[in-house]
């Protein structure tokens, strides 16, 4: 790349690579906030290795950074995410163009390292920045998906939720994680780009991660006692040292097939913000599949979230 360095992420970068991160967010204003523990933390991944995660600099100055974000298999698919960005001073100057076909191989080395699976590659980016579209349009990618970030505003006390006879509601505090796991491998089989989690991707990100809410987070079960609908919840300190207010944020809904249609998921919803807002939240985010087959879209507006943004995830044929 000329006057560029490529070279894999370490966890010495991890203050670096958030100022990038910073840098990112006030331009493209994504709203995606990291400390540098975060960084830490995502570098932590257990799907990926030195490799799968590159900073380009400029005389040791970071100037953009990529990586990858694999799934588990899906039968006989492999999905790898890209992500990434060029620092807003650096732009304009074909550092995105010649980096993202270095992470697209990347990838595709990734799924051959694994077995004979498909690789499924895709990157996401807010709508309205057509320049992301004609970046990854030149490496074959195609947009597949629409995504709407939601919000709700805790101004105001939501409405009274109301529990289905034969349900209770309680936390996840002490609940066994394996419990948790197996009823959202389940509750997503069919949704798009979807994949089951595994063990060890499951203490990553969700109970062993420390933006884990769950005392914040909801748990149904049924008269017999097995998980019926669950939601879970993320709180990133980076969001409140930058935008001066506390929001969480619902990273997962999800109701078992035995029990849909019965207004499981606006009552945990309700509990849940009812409890956030209690706990001294100001906003509560959430993201949807514009392709979700279970109508979800329609349920947050009912309790109180509005689009606040559409995100477009591009997809190689």
């Amino acid at each position: 790349m000329g006057d560029l360095t490529t070279r894999p992420v370490t966890a010495d970068d991890a203050v670096a690579v958030q100022r990038l991160l910073v840098a990112l967010e006030a331009a493209d204003r994504t709203e995606e906030h990291y400390s540098v523990e975060d960084v830490l933390e995502e570098l932590a991944n257990p799907m990926t290795g030195p490799q799968d995660w590159l900073l380009v600099e400029r005389e040791g100055e970071p100037v953009a950074t990529s990586r990858l974000l694999p799934r588990a298999p899906a039968g006989y698919e492999l999905l790898v995410s890209i992500d990434g960005g060029v620092h807003p001073d650096h732009r304009r100057q074909g550092i995105g163009g010649r980096l993202f076909p270095l992470l697209v191989r990347r990838a595709e080395d990734h799924v051959a390292e694994r077995g004979s699976f498909e690789p499924v590659l895709s990157a996401t980016a807010p709508s309205d920045q057509p320049g992301f579209g004609a970046l990854v349009g030149a490496s074959g990618f195609v947009p597949d998906r629409y995504e709407f970030l939601m919000r709700a505003d805790l101004a105001v006390e939501p409405a009274a939720p109301v529990l289905p006879p034969g349900y209770t509601v309680s936390t996840w505090e002490g609940v066994d994680p394996e419990e948790l796991r197996a009823a959202h491998n389940v509750a997503f089989v069919g949704h798009p780009a979807w994949s089951p989690w595994s063990a060890p991707m499951w203490a990553q990100w969700v109970s062993g991660s420390r933006s884990h809410r769950p005392d914040l987070s909801v748990l149904v079960r049924d008269a017999s006692g097995e998980v019926a609908a669950y939601l879970q919840t993320n709180e990133w300190d980076a969001v409140a040292e930058r935008t001066g207010r506390r929001e969480t944020y619902v990273a997962k809904v999800g109701t078992l097939p035995g029990h849909r249609r019965r207004g499981l998921a606006a009552a945990m919803l309700l509990t849940a913000l009812r409890r956030h807002r209690a706990d001294g939240v100001a906003t509560v985010g959430l993201d949807v599949d514009s392709q979700n087959p279970t109508g979800a879209l329609g349920v947050y507006e009912a309790v109180g979230f509005e689009v606040r943004r559409r995100w477009t995830t591009y997809r190689r044929p």
